[in-house]
């Protein structure tokens, strides 16, 4: 039998509960909030912040060249490599990071794929993965090789270049080529910077040999600095290695 007493105190008692989980709700959504605001991916930019200007002055065993940012559009940001005065090389990179199309050792080069794929390793953080496959199109040879990209963020650390330190996310990217010649694969591992949406260090493995560069220092539009002239030992091709 229920009493109005009963009765009583069972509403009470639900109205309590009620505002405890209202307090409950406002709390966690403060929570969640502060939450947000301290997790670095967050403060991460959403889109390129590459500098039309931008030099960096890169050494790869022993050699020098320089790369400078000639363009960026939406999410594609272009690079050019110069070795005195003379361009060697010309990269459009996804955000910077991955090379989609260009030109170097004589050839140009544009990679079909879906680059929504590609974007979901952003924002940058420690675990985050992505895998596309795309078609590989040597414009000048007229040839085309079958890819499969697969990439991870495995650390974040902080390279320092001659004028500053820099945040960067450590990428390891695995690419394998398909042709009918047969399947090949690359490592790669490289060190990427959001502030500069520029890779400032690279390690590859590849058919059993591996190179390495570093960029050593970096000249912002308007920063005062200067990247000095490259002088590294020319390729017996006539072609310098990136």
């Amino acid at each position: 039998m229920t009493t109005d007493g009963d009765h009583g105190f069972g509403v009470n008692r639900l109205g309590k509960r009620k505002k405890v989980s209202a307090v409950q709700r406002v709390v966690l959504a403060v929570l969640t909030l502060f939450m947000t605001a301290c997790d670095p991916a967050t403060r991460l930019p959403a889109e390129p912040t590459a500098q039309i200007g931008t030099r960096a002055l890169i050494k790869r065993h022993g050699q020098e060249l320089v790369a400078e940012v000639t363009r960026v559009r939406g999410k594609l940001v272009t690079t050019e490599f110069n070795w005195r005065g003379e361009q060697v090389a010309k990269r459009r990179y996804y955000r910077g990071l991955y090379p989609i199309s260009g030109t170097e050792y004589g050839y140009q080069f544009e990679l079909d794929f879906d680059d929504s794929l590609l974007e979901q390793i952003f924002p940058l953080r420690v675990g985050n993965h992505a895998s596309f496959d795309g078609n590989l199109k040597i414009i000048d040879r007229g040839t085309a090789v079958d890819v499969l990209v697969d990439m991870v963020v495995v650390a974040e650390k902080t390279i320092d270049l001659s004028e500053s330190a820099h945040r960067v996310f450590v990428v390891e990217i695995e690419t394998e080529y398909r042709s009918a010649a047969g399947v090949k694969r690359k490592n790669n591992t490289v060190y990427y910077a959001p502030d500069l949406s520029m890779v400032l260090k690279s390690v590859m493995h590849e058919e059993g040999q591996q190179t390495f560069w570093r960029v050593i220092s970096v000249e912002r539009p308007g920063a005062g600095g200067k990247v000095k002239s490259p002088t590294l030992r020319q390729r017996r091709s006539g072609t310098v290695m990136i």
